[in-house]
């Protein structure tokens, strides 16, 4: 581009209040304003130039043509140079940023300012350059204008702790003079960062002021190590509380498992009159999905917050809420409404209807998800959530060809997809599709063992099972829980009780005959008209209680923390026989426990003595 006309400057007032008014001009208007300045002959008043691209809203286009007048001009000053760094940083173009400064501003010999080596210690940090990142280091040492500025040393210090430097940041803090309150804030957060959470307590203890950055940043780092006690308490003993301090709290309890209390917390935050934001309900849905016993006034409002926001991802995990509560359609709606729709919201409602028993839906919404107008390719997680389908359904068919669409568009076949696929050829009955897939991953993970051991268990091949589980065994692979629920759901369905390998398998069938002779006192009489009529009343009892529901259910029972009370979650393959049904229902009130089993049918939520389902399933 060449701008050489000779011609005669003319005063342009209007652009100077357009330019004081207007910001955040787009790449069309920056050209047109350049226009305007080029027939007027201003096109290299360095001063009015700086103001149009200070004026500009970031993006390529527009620090890419700003370069380009960058060049047109006879004498660019640094200003200007940092307006166009601004202009990279801000649209993540960090490279270009370095470019820019190595191949304009060091070429031309402009001398960096104080405002210069922030732009370009986050260059660095978007490049992870480590050593690029000393050599700016030793370009401010250089500069005896700069060199003890506090904003280009809290720069470095950050720049150092982002590039994994945390040694070099450290000691960037050792040589400042004058620290302000971002000094210290930016080397407790690198600490942090560094997992050094002990030495970053011992700082927030010696800082000669904190603000609430540097509360936040404790209680946020103490929320993310587990440690919620600590957290609250830095939290109770803050002097001032913004936004942030109540998301990391919030956060904190949601994440750690605490769901009751980040809804109690949330709660308190909305009485204390602070307005929450897109990183306040993502946790709280989250929360409002696992609470034991969430308000319901309280999930209301959540939901009404969360359809104001217009934002895909508080949509989506809004979608996930209504799925895990069993409202399929409220998660349809949430999910029609979506105007962008990215992978995760497509594969989070095809997972819900996969969960909640709507396998033809599952598989019609994949369809659409393929259309070219969707601009969304299937992924690992997608295919996981079409193939249990399929097995609900009991299409072969249809499971042989995603299988082979996933061979074909090569998605990623990790542990959890080939699992799945083990799962669901054995399901529909070819289990020899499941033996294969097995013997040729090269590499078998726990859970793969897990699979096969159930595989052969729900086909009748309990002696197979077995020999399976000793040649896991041998492969130095430990057992767990799932393993020994398998195996003896392998005996059950195979007339092998007696060879029940559970570790606690004894402990098992005790508790299994204490707990009918409790439930038989209550009023119940198993229900054994399903069975075999060639079985005696005792043997179809037998038969009745070795069911591999009731085993999980035991197991939970003896396992599970006494005074906690949590659900117990049950996942069956099949429909849940009735006599299984009314036992859960039994249990619950007895146990005054919440159980909540997904068969092939549906979600069963089992609360004090009645079910969901209200007997239809």
């Amino acid at each position: 581009m060449a701008f050489s006309l000779a011609c005669k400057p003319t005063p342009s007032p209007p652009l100077q209040t357009i330019l004081k008014e207007r910001q955040n001009l787009t790449p069309h208007h920056l050209k047109q304003i350049h226009g305007h300045l080029f027939r007027r002959c201003l096109h290299h008043d360095t001063i009015l130039i700086t103001k149009l691209i200070s004026s500009v809203s970031s993006s390529l286009l527009s620090a890419s043509y700003a370069a380009r007048i960058f060049d047109s001009l006879p004498e660019p000053d640094i200003v200007l140079c940092n307006a166009i760094l601004r202009l990279y940083i801000q649209a993540s173009f960090h490279e270009h940023a370095i470019s820019f400064y190595a191949g304009k501003v060091l070429a031309r010999r402009l001398s960096p300012n104080e405002r210069t080596f922030p732009y370009v210690s986050k260059a660095c940090v978007g490049v992870s350059d480590v050593e690029l990142a000393r050599q700016v280091h030793a370009s401010v040492a250089k500069s005896a204008g700069v060199c003890k500025d506090v904003v280009v040393l809290n720069s470095l210090m950050d720049m150092y702790f982002k590039c994994g430097r945390s040694d070099d940041g450290i000691g960037v803090f050792g040589t400042m003079e004058g620290r302000d309150s971002t000094s210290w804030n930016t080397m407790m957060a690198g600490l942090v960062s560094s997992g050094e959470l002990e030495m970053a307590r011992k700082l927030f203890d010696e800082m000669p002021q904190r603000d609430v950055v540097s509360w936040n940043t404790l209680v946020s780092a103490h929320a993310k190590a587990g440690e919620m006690e600590t957290a609250r308490d830095l939290f109770d003993r803050m002097p001032e509380r913004s936004l942030v301090s109540w998301n990391a709290l919030v956060s904190g309890y949601s994440q750690n498992g605490r769901h009751d209390q980040a809804l109690l917390v949330f709660s308190r935050m909305l009485e204390a009159g602070i307005k929450p934001d897109c990183t306040t309900i993502l946790p709280v849905l989250s929360a409002c999905a696992s609470a034991q016993s969430p308000d319901g006034l309280l999930v209301k409002k959540i939901i009404s917050l969360a359809k104001s926001m217009a934002s895909a991802q508080v949509s989506t995990a809004l979608l996930s809420l209504y799925v895990k509560v069993g409202r399929i359609d409220d998660a349809r709606r949430v999910f029609d409404e979506i105007p962008e729709k990215d992978l995760v919201s497509w594969n989070a409602m095809i997972a819900g209807y996969s969960q909640n028993q709507r396998p033809a839906r599952a598989i019609e919404l994949f369809r659409l998800m393929r259309k070219p107008e969707s601009r969304v390719n299937p992924d690992t997680m997608t295919m996981v959530s079409l193939i249990d389908p399929c097995s609900q359904m009991g299409v072969l068919s249809l499971g042989e060809w995603l299988h082979s669409f996933i061979q074909k568009n090569k998605i990623k076949s990790d542990i959890f997809l080939k699992t799945s696929l083990i799962d669901m050829y054995a399901k529909c009955g070819d289990l020899n599709r499941s033996r294969l897939l097995f013997s040729e991953m090269q590499t078998k993970h726990l859970t793969s063992w897990n699979a096969m051991i159930n595989a052969l268990a729900i086909n009748g091949n309990g002696n197979e099972a077995l020999d399976l589980f000793s040649s896991m065994e041998k492969n130095g692979i430990v057992p767990n829980d799932v393993t020994y629920i398998g195996l003896l759901n392998a005996c059950s369905h195979g007339g092998l009780v007696d060879k029940g390998l559970h570790p606690r398998s004894d402990e098992i069938y005790a508790a299994i005959d204490a707990l009918m002779e409790k439930l038989k006192l209550k009023g119940y009489k198993p229900d054994t008209g399903a069975l075999l009529r060639n079985l005696d009343e005792e043997a179809k009892e037998e038969a009745l209680f070795s069911h591999s529901e009731k085993l999980a259910l035991c197991f939970a029972l003896i396992s599970s923390d006494k005074e906690k009370l949590s659900p117990i979650r049950i996942v069956k393959n099949l429909r849940i026989c009735s006599d299984c049904h009314r036992v859960m229902e039994l249990v619950s009130q007895l146990e005054k426990r919440e159980i909540i089993v997904r068969d092939r049918c549906r979600f069963h939520h089992f609360h004090g003595g009645s079910c969901s389902c209200g007997g239809y399933w």
